[in-house]
């Protein structure tokens, strides 16, 4: 059986800094990578339809819309089968690309393999390069099949301090399924939103809504909460000039430590604006983690599973939303 593979889709998100001026100082401008996943079970078909033909469809209704900024195109297993390096720059993000971009997608046929975890890298990279902000929306049917955890690259990115987002878009994924849970932590790990699109409709729907830059499923902030059961905290996007840095930090914690313990160590590190406890059992973990935030972006909350718990550390101000329409 062709292994499922995904489509990516790179765009900003629109934010509203309800605490913080600093906000008002900085407004990175828009920069959207649409990255194409052209691999073979594109082919496989929904409801009579194959999924290349309903991507094509997707991604024309989203460029008829279009109005977010500069626009480029990656694409990759398009040109040989087999080839876990088949990745491509089809167009460099500029005004007005849209027309090419529609016709490039067109002209796209898919053949070869799945680098979901190389793909995210270099687009991330690609747009770090240019100083822009940016934000990866990845529509996968499958899982990862280039020997790689996407899991472990979101990890990885925010580690590094990128300024980088993962949306992902499920698309004809079975819930609960590896592929599921996979997809679910890149987004996760990121700071992300994590949909599903079960036909051609759904899936308008949600390039629709993320192209449009929609509200997350955040919750809004008033000011700094010290304990937010089922929450955890990501990063809304948007560099605050002028604010402390300390990037995100994942402590992998022992079965005895709790969500106290991770406030606690919040509390007691000047770098550290807000936490959130992920708990055993979350995305394949034997173990609980305690994430630190720092000052360097600002964040919004996600709604999770019991066991969960965030907080801001008293005073916090870089707390954001993502804007309404």
């Amino acid at each position: 059986m062709t292994p499922r593979t995904p489509i990516l889709l790179l765009t900003m998100a629109s934010l509203t800094c309800l605490v913080a001026p600093a906000c008002a100082q900085s407004t990175p401008a828009q920069q959207t990578l649409l990255v194409l996943d052209a691999s073979g079970s594109m082919w496989g078909q929904i409801d009579g339809r194959s999924k290349i033909e309903i991507a094509r469809e997707a991604v024309h209704t989203m460029l008829a819309d279009w109005n977010g900024g500069d626009l480029g195109l990656m694409a990759y297993g398009h040109r040989r089968k087999g080839d876990c390096a088949d990745i491509e720059l089809l167009q460099a993000p500029a005004p007005d690309t849209t027309q090419t971009i529609g016709d490039k997608v067109d002209a796209i046929k898919p053949m070869g393999m799945t680098p979901i975890s190389e793909s995210v890298r270099q687009a991330a990279a690609r747009l770090r390069s240019s100083e822009q902000k940016a934000t990866v929306i990845l529509v996968s049917d499958g899982e990862e099949t280039c020997n790689a955890d996407p899991c472990a690259l979101g990890e990885e990115l925010e580690r590094e301090g990128v300024d980088f987002t993962a949306h992902v878009i499920g698309f004809d994924i079975a819930k609960g399924s590896v592929a599921d849970r996979q997809l679910a932590c890149l987004a996760d790990r990121t700071g992300g939103r994590y949909l599903l699109a079960r036909d051609a409709s759904e899936l308008n729907q949600a390039l629709g809504e993320v192209a449009r830059s929609e509200p997350a499923h955040a919750t809004p902030v008033q000011g700094a909460q010290e304990w937010i059961p089922g929450h955890s905290l990501s990063w809304a996007g948007g560099h605050i000039e002028g604010a402390q840095s300390g990037g995100t930090r994942a402590l992998e914690f022992s079965v005895e430590q709790t969500a106290r313990d991770c406030q606690a160590l919040c509390q007691a590190d000047a770098d550290c604006a807000g936490w959130h406890y992920e708990p055993t059992g979350s995305y394949f973990i034997d173990y609980p983690r305690c994430h630190l935030k720092g000052y360097e972006a600002p964040m919004h909350l996600e709604a999770q599973d019991e066991g969960w718990v965030a907080g801001l550390k008293p005073g916090a101000k870089l707390i954001a939303v993502p804007a309404s329409k």
